[in-house]
């Protein structure tokens, strides 16, 4: 995964547990796309220090990943989802159990938009 697609997936899961100038600065330079000389001037510190202490967060942020594994333990359950719900529609049912079965589907994708993200595998 590209890295700066990762950090943006961190952030989302652990942002909040860094300390209030980190998540402003990671949020700066990865979400709003502002230069670290641009971030410097705001807090009226150097480049220097703005970069290290972007590292520093970054760091933290896969640390708490290493530690948690929030974002594994939810791609993990995402890819489940998603297997459940193409074996569900490639089953052949008789027309009774086929509303059945797709009220199923549906409260799966209904889930997994919910609190998976929107990767669900509608049908």
């Amino acid at each position: 995964m590209e890295k700066l697609v990762e950090v943006g997936i961190l952030f989302d899961y652990y942002g909040e547990l860094l300390s209030k100038k980190q998540y402003k600065m990671v949020d700066e330079y990865y979400n709003e796309d502002l230069s670290l000389t641009e971030i410097a001037e705001i807090y009226g510190v150097s480049k220097q220090a703005v970069s290290e202490n972007i590292k520093r967060a970054v760091n933290k942020l896969y640390e708490f990943e290493e530690n948690l594994r929030l974002m594994k333990k939810n791609d993990e359950i995402n890819k489940l989802l998603t297997t459940i719900n193409l074996e569900l529609e490639m089953l052949e049912v008789n027309t009774n159990d086929k509303d059945k079965l797709e009220k199923i589907v549906s409260k799966i994708n209904k889930f997994q938009r919910e609190n998976m993200g929107d990767s669900s595998y509608d049908i």
